[in-house]
C-alpha cells in the first residue's frame, strides 16, 4: 500500500506540474494572440483613419476650391484683377484675408461680402474615426497667381481593449490660375448658344453652352455638344437644352472613313483636328476626335450632353491699364525675365513692350472738349497689318488698353489683350500654321508652330462696320433677348461703357447697337476705383456717354487746282452734295472739303475708338474668309463675312455672326492641357481661371503632439 501511494502521488503531481506548463503556454500563446490581434487591429485602425482623414482633406479641398470660383464667378472677376470690391487689388484677396500661424477652421473672406467664408465643421464622422480638419496655414504673395493652402486632419479611433488609434496627416495644396477650360472648345458661348447655318456649317471640335444650344440637325459637328444650367443668367434649376425649331435635335456628324477623306477639306487645308487614334502609328491623341466608323443616331446621340448640372467658369477680363493689373504684372515678369517676351515687333522694330502707352492712329495726345482738356480717344489703340514678307511677330502676353485694328499675317506666339474692342478687318494668317492631316505624333512640331490669342474687353467686331449693311443684316441677333439674354457685366466694364446690367429688359434697354451709356451710379464703383483715368476721350458727365473720334466736312470756297493731283473734294448733284476724292487738272476748278477732326459722344458699341475711315480703308472689298487665332471677349464676337475658317477656338458670352457660302472651324488641339502637342500658357499667354483641379505640392503624416487642435 505504500508502494502504491507513491506512485498515486507522484501521477498527481505530474498531472498537475503539465497542467501548470499547459496553462502557462496556453496563456502565453493567448496572450501572444491577444497582443497579436491588438497589434492588428492597432495598425488595422491606423489605415482606417489614415483613409477617413485624407478623405476629409479631399472633402476640404474641394469645398476651398469651390468657394474661391464662387466668389469668383459671383463677383464676376478674376482676369486682370479685382474690379468688384472697391478696396481689393487682387483675384487672391479671398486667401489673404487667413492670417495666424496657428491651425483655423475658417478661411477667406472678400470684402464687402457676407457670405464667401468657408468654415469647416468642428467635428466629422468618418468610416468610424472622428476626424477634425483644420486650415493648417495659407500662404499668398500680393501678385502671384496662386496661393498654398495647408491642410492638417486628425482621425481617431477607438480600438477595443487598447489604445484608442490616431492619425496626423498634412497636405499642402496650390490654388492656382492656369489656362481656362473654355479653349478646350471649337466654339464655347457663356450665354445662349446657336447654330442655325445648315450643311454649310462644319465644326470640327466640341460646342459647349453655358446655357441652352439651339441647332438644326443639318448643321455637321465632329465633337461632343453641350448645355448647360446657367445660375448667373437667372435660371438657376432650369436645365441646359439642345434643341431645334421642332424639339430636341442631334445634328450630324462625319464618320471616321468621312473624316479621313474630308479633314483636309474643312476650310483650311489640314487644319482639322487629328483622329483620337493616329491612323499612323496606333498611338493615342488626347483630345482628338473619336470618329465612329458608322455615323448612326445612336453615336450621334451619344456625343449630346443635355441638361449638364455644371457651367464652365467664363472670366471676365478686369482691369488691364492699371499698373497693379495682375495680367500687366505677368506680362511684367515675363518680359523681366527674358526681353524678347512680351513683344510686338515688325520689320526688325519694336511695336510693342509689355503695354502700349502711346498715341492713336490719329497721331493726337489729347483734344479739347467743351473747354475742357481731354486724352484723345484713340489713345492706346493701335493698327496692326502684316505681310507676307513682313508679318506680326508676337511673343507672349501683350497689353493694348484701347481698340486693336488688325489683319495680315502673323508670326509667333502670343496674345494680344485689348482693353476695348479688338476689329478683324480682314484674313489673318500664321506664317508657320500646324498641320496634322489626321494624325498628331510626340515627334511633331506643331507646338513650336504660330499661335495667336485676340482676347478682348468689349468685342470682338468682324468685317467693315462703317458698310450701312452691316448692323443691318446682324441686327436682329444684336438686339434679341433671347439670343442675349440680360447679364451682369463686370464691374470695370462701365470704363468702357457697359451698365451694369445688359440687355436689361426693364427699364431704358442698352444693347449691342445703342450708343454707350452708363450711369453716374454705375460709373462710380468704376471712377472710385481708379479706372476712369483710363477711359480715351472721357465719358461726359451730363450725358452718361463715351467719345470717339469724328472727321466731319465742310464746304470750302471754289478755287482752281495749284497742280494736277489728288483732292478731297465736295460735288454736288440734283441738290444733294457729297465729300469725295477727284483726280484734278491744273488750274481745274473746284469746291475743297474742308475736314474737321473733332469728337462726339455718341458711339456704339461695336465701332472702333479710331475714325470710321481707317476701318473701311484696310477692309477694302474683300470679304474674311480665313482667322487664324483663338477669340475670347467679355461680351460679342458679331460681325459679317464670307465663306470663312476659324482654325483656334471661339470663345465669347454672346455671338452674332453671319457667313455666305460655308463656315468651318478647326479648333487647336495645341490648348488642350493633355495633348503630346499642347503650348504652354507662359508662352502663348491666355486668359487664366480658378476652375482647374488644385494640385497637391506636398503631403506627409506627422508625429501627434506637433499639431493641437482645438
Amino acid at each position: 500500500m505504500k508502494e502504491n501511494g507513491y506512485r498515486s502521488g507522484a501521477a498527481l503531481v505530474t498531472v498537475l506540474v503539465l497542467t501548470g506548463v499547459v496553462t502557462i503556454v496556453l496563456g502565453g500563446v493567448l496572450g501572444y494572440v491577444s497582443n497579436t490581434s491588438r497589434m492588428a487591429a492597432y495598425y488595422e485602425n491606423k489605415n482606417i483613419c489614415r483613409l477617413a482623414a485624407q478623405s476629409e482633406i479631399e472633402l476640404a479641398k474641394e469645398a476651398i476650391n469651390h468657394q474661391f470660383e464662387y466668389s469668383l464667378n459671383r463677383s464676376a472677376r478674376i482676369v486682370g484683377g479685382d474690379a468688384m470690391s472697391l478696396s481689393s487689388t487682387s483675384s487672391y484677396d479671398w486667401f489673404e484675408a487667413y492670417s495666424g500661424a496657428t491651425t483655423k477652421k475658417t478661411i477667406g473672406k472678400i470684402v464687402g461680402t457676407k457670405d464667401a467664408t468657408l468654415t469647416l465643421a468642428n467635428v466629422v464622422t468618418n468610416n468610424g474615426c472622428t476626424v477634425k480638419v483644420r486650415i493648417g496655414r495659407v500662404e499668398h504673395t500680393i501678385g502671384d497667381q496662386w496661393a498654398n493652402v495647408t491642410i492638417v486632419a486628425e482621425a481617431t479611433k477607438a480600438s477595443r481593449g487598447g489604445p484608442a488609434t490616431k492619425v496626423v496627416l498634412e497636405e499642402t495644396i496650390r490654388f492656382a490660375q492656369q489656362r481656362s477650360q473654355v479653349f478646350n472648345n471649337a466654339y464655347f458661348v457663356n450665354n445662349f448658344g446657336w447654330f442655325e447655318g445648315g450643311s454649310s456649317t462644319f465644326v470640327n471640335g466640341d460646342v459647349r453652352s453655358n446655357g441652352d444650344m439651339k441647332l438644326d440637325n443639318a448643321v455637321i459637328i465632329n465633337g461632343h455638344i453641350y448645355a448647360a444650367r446657367n445660375d448667373d443668367l437667372g435660371t438657376s434649376g432650369v436645365q441646359g437644352l439642345i434643341y431645334g425649331a421642332s424639339g430636341l435635335t442631334i445634328g450630324n456628324m462625319d464618320d471616321l472613313a468621312t473624316y479621313k477623306k474630308s479633314s483636309t477639306n474643312y476650310g483650311t487645308s489640314n487644319r482639322a483636328r487629328p483622329l483620337e487614334t493616329d491612323p499612323t502609328t496606333g498611338g493615342l491623341n488626347k483630345g482628338g476626335y473619336a470618329a465612329p466608323t458608322s455615323a448612326d443616331n445612336a453615336a450621334k446621340s451619344a456625343r449630346l450632353h443635355p441638361n449638364q448640372a455644371f457651367s464652365v467658369e467664363m472670366p471676365y477680363i478686369g482691369d488691364l491699364s492699371s499698373s497693379s493689373s495682375e495680367y500687366r504684372e505677368w506680362a511684367q515678369e515675363l518680359h523681366d525675365a527674358d526681353p524678347n517676351m512680351s513683344t510686338i515687333k515688325q520689320g526688325g522694330q519694336t511695336l510693342v513692350s509689355v503695354y502700349y502707352d502711346h498715341v492713336g492712329p490719329s497721331g493726337l495726345e489729347t483734344v479739347t472738349y467743351n473747354g475742357k482738356e481731354v486724352m484723345a480717344p484713340d489713345y492706346g489703340a493701335i493698327v496692326l497689318e502684316g505681310t507676307a514678307s513682313n508679318p506680326i511677330e508676337i511673343n507672349g502676353p501683350v497689353i493694348i488698353p484701347s481698340d486693336v485694328i488688325i489683319k495680315g499675317y502673323v508670326k509667333g506666339q502670343g496674345t494680344i489683350y485689348s482693353g476695348r474692342n479688338i476689329h478683324i478687318v480682314g484674313d489673318i494668317k500664321y506664317v508657320n500654321p500646324p498641320s496634322w492631316a489626321n494624325r498628331s505624333t510626340s515627334s511633331s512640331n506643331n507646338k513650336n508652330k504660330d499661335l495667336l490669342g485676340l482676347m478682348a474687353k468689349g468685342n470682338i467686331v468682324l468685317g467693315n462696320y462703317t458698310d450701312s449693311s452691316w448692323a443691318n443684316d446682324i441686327k436682329t441677333v444684336m438686339t434679341s433677348t433671347t439670343y442675349v439674354p440680360t447679364y451682369n457685366c463686370d464691374t470695370s466694364d462701365a470704363a468702357i461703357g457697359y451698365p451694369k446690367k445688359f440687355n436689361d429688359t426693364k427699364g431704358t434697354r442698352v444693347h449691342y447697337q445703342s450708343v454707350e451709356k452708363v450711369s453716374a451710379a454705375d460709373f462710380a464703383e468704376c471712377e472710385n476705383a481708379g479706372l476712369a483715368d483710363f477711359i480715351p476721350g472721357g465719358r461726359d458727365a451730363s450725358s452718361g456717354q463715351f467719345g470717339k473720334t469724328r472727321t466731319s466736312y465742310t464746304a470750302g470756297t471754289k478755287t482752281k487746282a495749284p497742280q494736277a493731283g489728288t483732292y478731297t473734294v465736295v460735288e454736288s448733284y440734283w441738290g444733294g452734295a457729297y465729300v469725295t476724292t477727284k483726280n484734278l487738272r491744273k488750274n481745274e476748278e473746284y469746291i475743297p472739303a474742308i475736314k474737321h477732326t473733332g469728337v462726339e459722344y455718341n458711339r456704339k458699341y461695336y465701332e472702333s475708338v479710331c475714325e470710321d475711315s481707317i476701318i473701311s480703308s484696310m477692309y477694302g472689298s474683300k470679304a474674311i474668309t480665313q482667322i487664324d487665332a483663338v477669340l475670347y471677349n467679355n461680351h460679342t464676337i458679331c460681325g459679317k463675312i464670307g465663306a470663312c475658317s476659324f482654325n483656334g477656338a471661339l470663345v465669347c458670352r454672346n455671338e452674332a455672326i453671319q457667313y455666305s457660302g460655308g463656315l468651318y472651324m478647326n479648333w487647336d488641339i495645341r490648348l488642350y492641357s493633355g495633348s503630346s502637342e499642347t503650348v504652354s500658357n507662359d508662352k502663348v499667354g491666355l486668359a487664366k481661371s480658378s476652375d482647374n483641379p488644385p494640385q497637391v505640392i506636398d503631403w506627409r503624416e506627422l508625429a501627434e503632439g506637433v499639431v493641437t487642435f482645438d
